[in-house]
């Protein structure tokens, strides 16, 4: 068993590169950062007037596993494609913990995997960029830095959402290229590293 460094969100830069390393490095992954810069060619009206479902397409890139399986919240493939919050690091391995998830009295008991920087956000800035001519590279580059996932606990979520009021949003003051994990550092989440 490997052991655990317990690390503060609060040096969530070098925590978030380590994060980045493991979406780099998945081919399914790749692809659909390839698609999602493929369709980021059609005009800016066309994304936005389909941002429903081309927004929920880069859901995607966190998806799958390394083995190109699908790993969102499943026990065979989740504990070994994402970072995991303290709190949720405990349940991890523990088959109730990806079951009946919406059970509101069990809430501490469930998973959940949330987006470092909301998907919304992400694909508005993806817009942006291919509106203002960024190059393929420069959108992959940004696609892996901001879709990026970590379990944490329902419980951490509803802080998040409904507590502080970031379900959709960063903290304020926030910026394209400030930490990325500002949000688990609003919440006071930690996350384990291995």
């Amino acid at each position: 068993m490997k052991k655990s460094t317990k690390i503060k969100t609060n040096t969530s830069l070098m925590i978030f590169q380590n994060l980045n390393e493991c979406v780099s490095m998945n081919p399914m992954k790749e692809a659909y950062i390839r698609v999602a810069i493929a369709m980021s060619k059609a005009s800016k009206e066309d994304l936005l007037a389909t941002k429903n479902h081309s927004g929920y397409f880069l859901r995607g890139i966190i998806d799958y596993s390394p083995e190109g399986k699908k790993a969102n919240l499943n026990l065979n493939y989740a504990p070994k494609t994402y970072s995991y919050s303290i709190a949720a690091s405990e349940l991890k391995h523990l088959p109730s913990a990806y079951k009946d998830r919406q059970n509101k009295p069990l809430m501490a008991e469930k998973l959940h995997a949330e987006h470092v920087i909301p998907n919304n956000m992400v694909f508005s800035r993806l817009v942006e960029l291919a509106d203002s001519g960024s190059s393929d590279e420069e959108l992959a580059s940004f696609l892996r830095d901001s879709c990026i996932v970590v379990v944490i606990t329902k419980k951490e979520a509803n802080i998040l959402d409904s507590v502080l009021g970031l379900r959709k949003d960063m903290p304020e003051g926030w910026t394209w290229g400030d930490v990325p994990l500002a949000r688990l550092n609003a919440a006071g989440i930690s996350i384990e590293y291995e």
